[in-house]
């Protein structure tokens, strides 16, 4: 079984953008391409995505984004099951965090993956409490 990362939005963002942290998405990807990794992003996240495109770029962006990301060997995760649900409001109850980024969180735990971030402020805190694992990708 390959290991699993669980992408947040900065660092789908950060991949997007061609910001810094691109090349450790980019690795990512291709292992998953090649079966080494599995890579994670729950629609949550993706819809985040999509609203930042759409604020900045207009409804033809973020589309072309969709569209983008579809192709990528990531795996969108849908549900939100009750481990998720209880893993993800636990986060939230317990640290500042958004409730979108207490889903990132969750989602690792719940798939014993790593999470994936550019996001210091939000996850510093939870992965000094051991509640998560972190890839800093910027």
């Amino acid at each position: 079984m390959e290991p699993v990362f669980v992408l947040d939005s900065s660092a789908l963002l950060a991949y997007l953008y061609g910001e810094p942290g691109r090349e450790r998405v980019e690795d990512l990807l291709l292992r998953a391409t090649e079966g080494r990794v599995d890579i994670r992003l729950h629609r949550i996240h993706l819809g985040e995505i999509y609203y930042v495109l759409y604020r900045k770029g207009g409804e033809k962006i973020a589309e072309a984004m969709l569209s983008d990301v579809s192709g990528l060997p990531i795996r969108l995760e849908d549900r939100i099951s009750p481990a998720l649900m209880r893993e993800a409001a636990k986060i939230k109850a317990s640290y500042r965090v958004s409730y979108a980024d207490a889903f990132a969180a969750g989602l690792a735990k719940v798939r014993a993956g790593t999470l994936a971030s550019c996001d210091h402020t939000e996850f510093e805190p939870l992965e000094s409490a051991s509640e998560v694992t972190l890839l800093w990708v910027r």
